[in-house]
């Protein structure tokens, strides 16, 4: 995935994005399960709108210090108005990418954090990078969905494969216990634990459904749609959508998680895992 067709697609989500209390919990969640001191220094890596950072900056207080980065401008607007209002001034956000950390020496970080963001990042370069930049017996923690979760990403893919398009699911690579491991593993990480978990939405929108499916589907080539087509999707997607609610609400209204943790090896041990 090229990095500006990513970023410019969170552009184009982020002030929907940072009004969203599931995405927020959804972070959050992920913080907890993290061990975390007083005094720790963290990279959030794929910061967002700041909704892990702020909890890092909660968890590790005023002595430590939290570095959010991110490749999209319109998600670090918000999540800079996010750290202002919060008034904390042990956060620092900055426009980078998380795969390529250069500028930042070896042994930096206690702890590095990546809330939902791998899936969008080749996975061994961005792990290969984060261990570098741990301490000894640093920490990384990353979340992703499970295989085939939520069901409305698998219902947009479904009725997109019907215009045509052929839309892998972006959880696959990690969406498992397993294969957790043993990226984590082949980064040169120990110590492993995978938490499964579900983070609930509180409602499903139809018409949010549709927004975020389709602009995630840009990456892949759904906006070389007609606008015919584009129109016909979206019924379509809307109807089987409506369909899923009416079998099992529940079922359609929910995420089905991991949250991943590891400890810095002295040195990686790549295998070759392919992501």
């Amino acid at each position: 995935m090229d990095p500006r067709s990513i970023a410019n697609v969170f552009d184009a989500r982020a002030e929907r994005y940072a009004g969203d209390d599931w995405h927020r919990r959804y972070a959050e969640r992920l913080v907890d399960a993290t061990p975390l001191r007083p005094g720790d220094r963290v990279l959030d890596a794929g910061t967002g709108t700041g909704f892990a950072a702020l909890a890092i900056a909660r968890r590790v207080g005023p002595a430590g210090r939290v570095v959010g980065i991110d490749i999209s401008q319109g998600m670090l607007t918000q999540a800079r108005r996010l750290v202002a209002a919060a008034a904390v001034a042990h956060v620092e956000v900055v426009e980078a990418d998380a795969t390529d950390l250069r500028a930042w020496p070896a042994s930096t970080f206690d702890v590095v954090v990546c809330a939902a963001g791998l899936l969008y990042m080749p996975v061994a370069e961005a792990l290969s990078a984060w261990h570098r930049l741990l301490k000894k017996s640093g920490v990384v923690a990353f979340s992703t969905m499970k295989a085939g979760s939520p069901s409305a990403g698998r219902i947009f893919r479904e009725c997109a494969a019907g215009f045509g398009l052929t839309l892998r699911d972006p959880s696959e690579t990690l969406g498992t216990e397993a294969r957790c491991r043993a990226v984590l593993e082949s980064a040169g990480f120990t110590g492993l634990q995978v938490i499964e978990a579900r983070v609930d939405f509180e409602s499903l929108d139809p018409t949010l459904a549709w927004e975020a499916n389709f602009r995630a589907a840009e990456m892949f080539g759904a906006n070389a749609l007609s606008a015919d087509q584009q129109a016909r999707l979206r019924e379509q997607y809307l109807r089987a959508l409506d369909a899923a609610r009416r079998v099992d609400l529940a079922a359609t209204a929910r995420a089905d998680v991991l949250f991943a943790v590891g400890h810095r090896a002295e040195s990686p041990q790549l295998t070759g895992v392919q992501t």
